[in-house]
């Protein structure tokens, strides 16, 4: 196990790509590793003003001249390795079309994607790494992987439940899908309850929006996460604007984990087959 790992560690340090002078961001550096699963970026954002590093999957057959619909996947540093063999197996299966995978880590950095919420002061993020998103990642993204207008994010839990509700409710329209398991929606109460909770959304294009829990998620998750999940449900069911195309499904023997790769799979299906 030890010399597999240094002879990973030895391939990506000799197999380095290095971008320095980036077409369109001139003051941008870019580090390109391989992994066993596609790529690693790393570069440094002037907007957060750190370094971030991001996981790429690309399909099999990547093709310089097509663009690609670009699928995020948050807490990337431990489901992207995961889930992009399990991507490359629906497009190998003609389940979903040839995508673009990244997976963008948390590293604990979870207040990096809370929107501002009353009862927590430090919270108010969620924009910043929105603009990060619209004015470094995605360009960098869609010049060196051609990425197409279609960008689908799937988070899971508390954290994802966070930012994809906010993605939802909230005034941004990068995404054209949202892919929301198990949401803990507990913190995002102020946005839901509000008047009025989707009159941002019916401002959007025709947005995609899938919403699961599992039926066996175990007691810490069964009692007051359940319900802010069922009575958002009835609230779309309410409320939703006819721009708003979503589903709501319980996954019936699903605990809080397998709910988490059902959902990342139905909900890639349903998109590219219901709603495109």
């Amino acid at each position: 196990m030890q010399q597999r790992i240094f002879s990973f560690m030895l391939l990506s340090f000799l197999s380095i790509v290095s971008f320095s002078q980036f077409d369109n961001y001139p003051s941008l550096s870019i580090n390109k590793y391989q992994t066993e699963n596609g790529e690693r970026i790393l570069f440094k954002s002037e907007i957060l003003n750190e370094n971030k590093e991001f996981y790429i999957g690309l399909p099999e057959k990547f093709n310089d001249s097509l663009e690609y619909p670009l699928i995020v996947i948050l807490e990337g540093e431990i489901l992207f390795e995961s889930l992009a063999p399990i991507t490359r197996l629906m497009i190998e299966l003609e389940e979903i079309p040839p995508c673009v995978l990244v997976g963008i880590p948390f590293y604990n950095r979870h207040l990096d994607y809370a929107p501002k919420i009353s009862s927590h002061p430090e919270s108010g993020n969620a924009d910043k790494m929105l603009d990060f998103y619209r004015f470094e990642l995605f360009p960098i993204l869609d010049s060196l992987y051609h990425c197409n207008s279609d960008k689908i994010i799937w988070a899971h839990s508390g954290l994802g439940g966070l930012f994809c509700t906010y993605l939802l409710l909230g005034p941004d329209s990068q995404f054209t899908g949202i892919l929301s398991s198990s949401p803990n929606l507990r913190w995002m109460q102020e946005y839901i309850k509000k008047d009025n909770a989707f009159a941002e959304v019916s401002e959007k294009n025709k947005l995609f929006y899938y919403l699961t829990f599992g039926s066996d998620e175990g007691e810490d998750y069964m009692g007051e996460m359940y319900q802010n999940v069922q009575e958002f449900k009835d609230l779309l069911e309410n409320e939703a604007p006819d721009n708003l195309i979503w589903k709501y499904q319980l996954n019936e023997n699903n605990n809080h984990f397998s709910n988490a790769v059902e959902t990342y799979i139905d909900g890639l299906m349903l998109y590219f087959k219901i709603f495109k």
